[in-house]
């Protein structure tokens, strides 16, 4: 079942990313009439499918038992990815970060660091990384908490990461107060 859900995420992944390109592909193509009506089309077909799913999301919400319904949802990675597509993911990136926060920093406490949300702003999020004596190199670990914060809220534009600075950077940071 893991790799299976590994596989499911890596194949989101791969169809997000293309479906990137070719949006990117279409402001290049060789002509404009035709750039523009592929724009176009792409956004009602978006549009119809935005409406649909936030009438969607409202009938379960209703339900009886549209919490549970509403949490097996979200957990499903292609339905939460497209409802954050579209707006309509029923939590807010902060819950977001704080529940991948408090899943990885189960076993990024066996690896010898944790990580803080600090806080959250309209467009961005802040974090602190506190190591214990962890000899993972820093980029590579920088790396690794940025794909998962933004994996679990891509609808924020930045995240900002503290605690990470290089020997030098935190040498004159500490000279200059």
């Amino acid at each position: 079942m893991i790799n299976g859900a590994r596989q499911d995420t890596a194949t989101l992944e791969k169809t997000l990313r293309r479906l990137e390109d070719l949006t990117a592909a279409l402001g290049s193509a060789s002509s404009p009439n035709a750039s523009e009506a592929a724009r176009e089309l792409l956004e009602l077909v978006l549009d119809l499918h935005g409406l649909a799913l936030a009438r969607l999301t409202s009938v379960v919400a209703s339900a009886p038992d549209g919490g549970a319904l509403t949490e097996k949802m979200i957990a499903d990675p292609y339905i939460g990815a497209v409802l954050l597509l579209h707006g309509l993911h029923p939590q807010d990136p902060e819950v977001r970060l704080r529940e991948i926060l408090d899943r990885m920093n189960l076993e990024w406490a066996a690896r010898g660091f944790h990580v803080d949300l600090l806080g959250v702003a309209s467009a961005s999020a802040r974090v602190h990384v506190h190591k214990n004596g962890t000899a993972e190199d820093i980029n590579a670990l920088r790396r690794e908490v940025e794909d998962v914060l933004i994996n679990a809220a891509p609808d924020l534009d930045d995240i900002l990461i503290e605690g990470l600075e290089s020997g030098e950077a935190m040498r004159a940071a500490a000279l200059e107060s």
